[in-house]
């Protein structure tokens, strides 16, 4: 690399004093004023290239890291209202006596660095990388991102965006700004103009510049405003500034890209509210995302969302990841959407700290392994990734593979909740998987139930388990403790989490990860798995995962995870027990207690395991929610070629309409098959021929970016049809391209997102 020969506009290697062939720049004409010169050396290590951007009190430059040869950002503090640049070109020059001002303010520039590097490692916030004084100013280097502001994005889109793209693009800011509110931080300055969106569709947070440690500090914080993004509190100097002020100012950022419109100044708003719903603008979306948008937008601090977890949630209808983890051992878990952790017997209710009941409302609240007593998906749901999509030609419809929701036995050929196959060309029925295991359980034993052991009825799991009788047992009968002891164990069926499980192997297969995400979510950073492998439990093939930590106290538990294989063609009962480090008679409690799981029959739970023989593909979804059925469809290609995909439809109606029947108002549903079948190679190939078939009909097309469920790394690209909606997602699983496509309007939209999520976060190969 010769850097007398790189662009300032892009750092490639050009011709001297040539215009760049590759990006266009022009090093010959004028930098703005007060611009430092083009190839400006900074720190001994940084060469300033092009101004990306210039505002009232700093400069930001391309640069290039000539140590890690990187291209970075970088931030020069530059009030232009009080300083110049001097006769060298390079330094700065107060032009009045403003010295304590200038001074300040450098050091509140400072405090952008430093709070940015506080921030290093929460996702989807710009990182800062180095900081420094220099030229009697001061610098701080940042990740460069190749891309555009959201401002610059709703101008090429024609100043609004659909709904859930536009909840697409922020909800990963929201998520970080849970982390940085947990920090005692505020931004305030949240707007189009301070959130990017990368080239590789990812979103950005940055501009910490508003940013004071300004929560319940006592002191006065100063008025930064942007009009129509900043709340009334951010009017005065003394305003009751909190995570609410930047819950408003996201709401408006939310509000202009759905709209096209601006919010009324807050202050405005008091003297006399004009501000337009979004549907009174014609805009239409789910109405609890309007009514969600309003309360952020409420010009009292007490009538608006006290926190951004709480809009989130409003907005999409699930906890954000990041809350889920932090209440897993607060206060929130006990008033979470598990109920109360009021446990029942002898009128007993747990103690709410220490580790042994931490361990309890942990295991209880956190979705990542528990929360399936009784039926719903776990983690991967969580994320809410919002995957509405995809156009499809229609074709024949003919039935997939049901499957095995309570009562049935197994899986059957035909709708899905009744088990009887409708008039249809189908070449014959699908067979079911074998439950049997694929290897002989290992010859251990039940121990014999001790005298005081009482048998206990676990409901929904359609299974019971023998408990001593003075351990005490939760409200909702999951769980049972014995608070003296020191143990615990509670009970589940779980068939995700963060991946599929159809059997045990896949337990096997992800140990680790299932372990790490345990002990994160109880707080335990030192932990070590002893020992694992398979076993019998009840009659069932199990196998169990026996793992210590020690947490933040000092205090050290073992635990055993075991996993037995139940009747379903998918999932796995659940057990976790615990008890003090070296307890021998504990652990032969909590054994004993494991060993006298039994299952009666499948667990009560509205899901199935739906798959297609002939199209070599199973996923896990919600009975309830495809109302509409699962079936197989040949689509027509050019001459006498045909491809087989499985189409998922939320109503009768949307089935008898068809994929991609734009002219319908029942329409929308979910596509989902092999890409080689298209001779597509690439996840790239995919949303290129989807996207290119939504723009020859004069579709609105969003930009690409990346969603993780199930174990997989999907590309998606989001788009509007008329009234519809769209979304495209393709992804390599277990080395074979899957592509997923699916439509939806209002009417439903929340049933298809579901049923998405639900797609792409068990799709395996059958």
């Amino acid at each position: 690399m010769n850097p007398e020969r790189l662009c300032y506009g892009c750092f490639q290697e050009k011709e001297p004093g040539s215009i760049c062939p590759h990006c266009g720049f022009n090093e010959n004409e004028e930098q703005p004023y007060l611009a430092l010169p083009l190839g400006t050396l900074l720190n001994g290590r940084y060469m300033l290239g092009k101004v990306l951007g210039v505002g009232g009190f700093g400069i930001t430059y391309l640069a290039f890291d000539l140590t890690l040869e990187i291209k970075v950002a970088i931030k020069e503090y530059m009030p232009s209202s009080i300083v110049t640049r001097s006769a060298d070109r390079y330094n700065v020059t107060l032009t009045g006596r403003v010295e304590e001002d200038y001074q300040y303010g450098m050091e509140r520039f400072l405090d952008e660095a430093k709070i940015l590097a506080r921030l290093q490692n929460t996702p989807n916030i710009v990182s800062v990388q180095n900081y420094f004084k220099e030229n009697s100013t001061a610098y701080f280097v940042m990740e460069y991102i190749d891309g555009m502001s959201l401002k610059a994005y709703l101008k090429d889109q024609g100043d609004k965006i659909p709904y859930a793209q536009a909840l697409t693009i922020l909800q990963p800011i929201m998520e970080a700004l849970i982390q940085v509110h947990a920090l005692n931080l505020l931004h305030r300055d949240i707007s189009p103009d301070n959130i990017y969106i990368t080239s590789r569709g990812e979103s950005r947070l940055l501009d910490f510049g508003a940013a004071r440690f300004a929560l319940g500090d006592g002191k006065s914080v100063s008025v930064i405003l942007k009009h129509g993004y900043a709340p009334e509190e951010q009017y005065s100097s003394h305003g009751n500034q909190g995570p609410w002020t930047d819950v408003y100012a996201m709401g408006a950022t939310l509000y202009r890209c759905i709209t096209g419109v601006l919010p009324p100044d807050s202050v405005e708003r008091i003297r006399g509210d004009t501000m337009k719903t979004p549907s009174e603008l014609g805009i239409h979306i789910p109405k609890n995302a309007e009514q969600a948008i309003l309360k952020a937008l409420a010009v009292k601090t007490e009538d608006r969302f006290s926190n951004m977890g709480a809009f989130l949630r409003a907005l999409t209808g699930k906890a954000p990841v990041q809350e889920q983890v932090a209440a897993s051992i607060s206060e929130r878990t006990q008033a979470s959407s598990f109920g109360q952790t009021v446990y029942g017997g002898e009128g007993a209710e747990l103690p709410k700290s220490g580790p042994l009941a931490r361990f309890t409302a942990w295991v209880k609240a956190n979705p990542v392994i528990a929360g399936i007593s009784g039926g719903g998906l776990v983690a991967v749901l969580a994320l809410c990734i919002i995957l509405p999509v995809a156009l499809s030609g229609g074709g024949k419809t003919t039935t997939a593979g049901g499957g095995g929701g309570a009562g049935t036995g197994g899986i059957s050929t035909g709708d899905i909740g009744t088990g009887t196959p409708p008039d249809s060309s189908s070449s014959g029925e699908m067979p079911a998987p074998s439950s049997e295991p694929s290897s002989e359980p290992s010859s251990v034993s039940p121990s014999a139930p001790a005298a005081q052991m009482q048998t206990r009825d676990l409901g929904a799991l359609n299974a019971s388990i023998d408990i001593p009788a003075d351990y005490v047992v939760s409200s909702d009968g999951f769980s049972f403790m014995n608070e003296d002891r020191g143990c615990a164990v509670t009970t589940s069926f779980i068939w995700n989490i963060g991946f599929p499980i159809y059997s045990l192997s896949d337990v096997e297969d992800n140990q680790q990860a299932i372990v790490a995400a345990l002990m994160e979510g109880f707080e335990v950073p030192d932990y070590t798995i002893l020992s694992s492998g398979y076993a019998s439990i009840g009659g069932q093939e199990a196998y169990q995962i026996y793992f210590e930590g020690t947490d933040t106290d000092g205090v050290s538990m073992e635990m055993i995870y075991a996993t037995m294989q139940g009747n379903n063609p998918f999932g796995c009962y659940s057990l976790l027990g615990a008890f003090p480090k070296g307890d021998g008679a504990g652990r032969e409690e909590i054994d004993q207690i494991i060993q006298s799981f039994q299952s009666n029959g499948e667990p009560e739970t509205t899901y199935s395991m739906w798959y297609s023989e002939n199209i070599g593909l199973k996923f896990i979804i919600d009975n309830s929610v495809a109302l509409g059925s699962v079936w197989e469809t040949d689509l027509s290609m050019m001459g006498d070629s045909a491809v087989e995909l499985i189409a998922i439809y939320p109503t009768e109606a949307a089935q008898e309409a068809g994929l991609g029947g734009v002219d319908s108002s029942d329409a929308g549903g979910v596509e989902v098959g092999y890409a080689a079948q298209y001779g597509y190679t690439t996840p790239e190939e995919v949303l290129d021929a989807h996207i290119g078939t939504a723009e020859a009909v004069g579709g609105t097309v969003g930009t690409r970016y990346t969603a993780s469920l199930g174990g997989v790394e999907w590309l998606c690209q989001d788009y509007l049809i008329d009234a519809y909606n769209f979304s495209s997602a393709a992804g390599f699983v277990d080395g074979q391209l899957v592509y997923l496509r699916a439509m939806y309007n209002d009417s439903n939209q929340e049933a298809v997102m579901a049923l998405c999520n639900q797609v792409l976060a068990s799709v395996r190969p059958w």
